[in-house]
């Protein structure tokens, strides 16, 4: 029970920095936020998941997995905004 939780809940701080990433970016067409404040946030997102999978995995395993996580995500972020775009 505790290591689903503890998947999950680092799952979840990647999709939160994954949107934060998307967020940053200069040429995303979700909002019009502008500045570091969500890069800064993307960043503190996926360093606390980094943190949270090394309490049940090594350290170098805890940041493979984020990134491995990471990288569908961001494609994803961007396809479901073009697919919005579209209506």
């Amino acid at each position: 029970m505790a290591a689903a939780f503890i998947h999950s809940a680092a799952l979840a701080l990647v999709v939160a920095g994954a949107a934060c990433l998307y967020v940053a970016s200069p040429r995303q067409l979700l909002t019009r936020a502008r500045g570091r404040r969500p890069g800064l946030f993307a960043a503190a997102f996926l360093l606390a998941a980094w943190m949270v999978w090394r309490i049940r995995l090594e350290a170098s395993t805890a940041f493979f997995t984020a990134v491995a996580a990471l990288m569908p995500l961001l494609i994803a972020w961007s396809s479901l905004v073009g697919l919005k775009g579209r209506k």
